[in-house]
């Protein structure tokens, strides 16, 4: 089964939906070939979108055509090409609902994808709202890999208070920076595009390892958070908005916060993380969503619409 996944920025950056596209090629068996057409051009205001991805759309028209099923990853003009060419042969295209509630997202449901993928039930009861009656929606949770990020052997407690996210507003990195500052002794480490601290994914693993509380507070339109799963795996306590999207992922494994505006309230909050014993109980949750567990809900679902 041919399965090609447009993510235009693969290769360029290693954020949630390139590292979800990565995986998703590693984790699926043999019987599936995935491939992942990527562009070179950094895309970074809506008209070079609509050139950009316009222009690698048409270079790689033929293999989208020939596929079984076909995942545009970035929305706007890549999505409606790819539901056209779609209707064209028959096959079915399935998106999935990374940008989370808002404007991106309503245009990938207006562009009646066969199947809308969302991360959780929160999203589901948004989108069910957006879609035509025939798109199917369908949840099914990022996944981690739990072989790959997994806790530090021998832990030195440092302070250290980690955020994992491009330098972007929605991602108010600003907010858990400013928390920090008010907390003597503490260290405060963003690692992302856009920051100083920006690594190769491969080095994560061991960024995790050496901090003691991740804490991520970004905007409620925030799809997921694969970022929560991996420092989970890494047994991190988690400091982050409260929100029903973050319940879901996060459960017990962390400390919600009202308003990550009020400083004091997230200082607060960061230290009773990093004070608290928690045990396993971060690595339990980060469990729940193994690839071995969620694999297979990709498998039945792309066996399930080929040549639907």
């Amino acid at each position: 089964m041919k399965i090609t996944i447009l993510s235009y920025y693969s290769g360029q950056v290693n954020r949630g939906v390139e590292t979800w596209a990565q995986n998703l090629k590693e984790k699926l068996p043999e019987k599936f070939d995935v491939q992942i057409i990527s562009g070179e051009k950094s895309a970074i205001n809506v008209w070079n979108k609509l050139l950009y991805f316009s222009q690698n759309f048409l270079n790689h028209l033929l293999q989208i055509i020939a596929s079984d099923i076909v995942i545009p990853a970035n929305g706007s003009i890549q999505t409606l090409l790819c539901r056209i060419a779609t209707w064209t042969t028959g096959r079915p295209m399935i998106v999935f609902g990374h940008s989370g509630p808002g404007a991106d997202d309503k245009w990938n449901l207006l562009c009646s994808p066969d199947i809308f993928v969302v991360f959780s039930e929160a999203q589901k009861k948004w989108a069910e709202k957006h879609k035509f009656f025939w798109t199917k929606i369908v949840i099914i949770p990022h996944a981690v890999d739990t072989k790959r990020f997994i806790p530090a052997q021998k832990k030195h407690k440092a302070k250290v208070v980690l955020c994992v996210a491009a330098n972007l507003p929605q991602k108010r990195i600003g907010l858990v920076k400013k928390a920090v500052a008010m907390l003597k002794g503490y260290k405060f480490i963003a690692v992302g595009k856009g920051n100083p601290g920006e690594v190769p994914f491969s080095d994560m693993p061991k960024i995790y390892q050496a901090a003691d509380v991740f804490c991520f507070v970004p905007w409620e339109r925030e799809a997921f958070g694969l970022v929560f799963l991996e420092a989970m795996a890494g047994n991190l306590p988690v400091v982050t908005i409260d929100d029903v999207i973050r319940r879901e992922i996060i459960g017990t494994a962390g400390i919600f916060v009202k308003d990550p505006y009020d400083a004091k309230s997230l200082a607060s909050a960061i230290v009773r993380a990093y004070k608290k014993n928690w045990g396993n109980i971060p690595r339990r949750q980060a469990e729940k969503f193994a690839w071995s567990k969620i694999i297979t809900k990709y498998e039945k679902l792309f066996v399930g619409y080929s040549h639907h």
